[in-house]
């Protein structure tokens, strides 16, 4: 797959960086080593792009380096599940706390419309979608704050959970976005009990599904 006239705009190995993310995401890869040679000659570059674009990924915890080999997506543990899910939920628990008491009206019918979009879970884009929606609306929320950390952080955590999140997605479609809905309508009511308790309640929900897989 050369690189087309858009992507030529970043540099070859955040091309290629962002693509083995949705390639790995989307699982395309999943139990076979991932090589040096293998996405040099998918994305036609020299080796030094994509030896940099799989490095980065194993600093992010996304890929683990085996020697003579190539590379396995690094599956999480049961602990770092847990403190993954820990941690979401501090940032967005505080993130809603921060809506309630400081945006405006219309920014919190934003999010009411945000939380109402549907996706179809027969369509072939069905993971990218799921993904892509979870994430805005989540998003949104932490972006009311202003704080790029905690914007920063939360973004992190859900790339970093975005596999065991997707696995579960399909068959956990409804309930997600009913989840939406409701946290939408407690913010609006600006009812802040009743708001925190459906964000920790839903990772809380989550968490324990993601242990099944």
């Amino acid at each position: 797959m050369a690189l087309t006239l858009n992507q030529k705009n970043l540099s070859a190995t955040e091309t290629i960086l962002e693509q083995l993310r949705n390639d790995i995401n989307n699982f395309v890869y999943d139990e076979h080593f991932i090589t040096e040679a293998e996405v040099s000659a998918h994305f036609q570059v020299s080796r030094t792009p994509a030896r940099e674009a799989l490095n980065t990924l194993c600093q992010e915890g996304i890929l683990d380096k085996i020697p003579r080999k190539g590379y396995l997506i690094r599956k999480l543990s049961f602990s770092e599940l847990q403190q993954l899910c820990q941690y979401r939920s501090i940032l967005e628990c505080w993130a809603v706390e921060y809506a309630i008491r400081f945006a405006s009206d219309s920014e919190l019918d934003k999010i009411s419309e945000l939380a109402n979009q549907k996706i179809d879970p027969d369509d072939p884009d069905f993971y990218n979608q799921y993904h892509a929606l979870n994430l805005t609306f989540h998003l949104s929320i932490a972006r009311l704050t202003k704080n790029v950390y905690l914007i920063s952080a939360l973004e992190n955590v859900f790339n970093r959970l975005r596999r065991d999140l997707l696995i579960d997605g399909r068959s956990n479609l409804e309930n997600s976005l009913d989840m939406h809905i409701q946290l939408a309508a407690a913010m609006k009511k600006r009812d802040l009990e009743q708001a925190h308790r459906i964000t920790a309640d839903q990772i809380d929900f989550v968490e324990k599904r993601l242990y099944l897989h």
